[in-house]
Formats: structure tokens, sequence, C-alpha cells
């Protein structure tokens, strides 16, 4: 979860980012990813204060990892419901 706060703004913003499977790679992406958000931010010409954590929670098993099911043979067309 990375926290950020913007000198012009009276919010705090965040960005939830998942995806881990233990807490060594999530401590590992937060540093990246803290990094990453500052340099662009920067590029941008902004100013940011900005907190990164990891919180562990219940998350249901990655489609990743799913086995693939077949396609449908007739997928429903969107057009039909307006899309």
């Amino acid at each position: 979860m990375a926290l950020m706060s913007y000198p012009d703004l009276n919010a705090i913003h965040y960005k939830g980012f998942g995806g881990f499977t233990t807490k060594e790679e999530c401590e590992e992406k937060r540093i990246l990813t803290e990094n990453g958000i500052v340099e662009m931010e920067m590029a941008r010409g902004k100013t940011v204060y900005i907190e990164t954590y990891c919180m562990e929670m219940y998350a249901f098993p990655s489609q990743f990892d799913a086995p693939r099911r077949n396609p449908p043979e007739n997928p429903p067309n969107p057009a039909e419901f307006g899309v």
C-alpha cells in the first residue's frame, strides 16, 4: 500500500499493489514501488511525500496460477448487453 501526500491537495492518495506471496518479496518490491512513484512525480515537476507498507491479507488465489479453462463455444456478444 502506498500513501501519497501532495502540498497542493488536501487528501491522502493511496494505491494498492498485490501479488506478493512472501513478506520478503513484498518488502523488496515496496522499495522499488516507492522509488518508481517518486521518480514519476519528480519528472512531472510535482512534490510528493510517500510512505509504503506491506500488509498481510487474504486474497483469492491468483488467476495466473489457476488452470486455464476452455472458452465457451458460443461466447456472449457484448452488443447484446448494450456495451
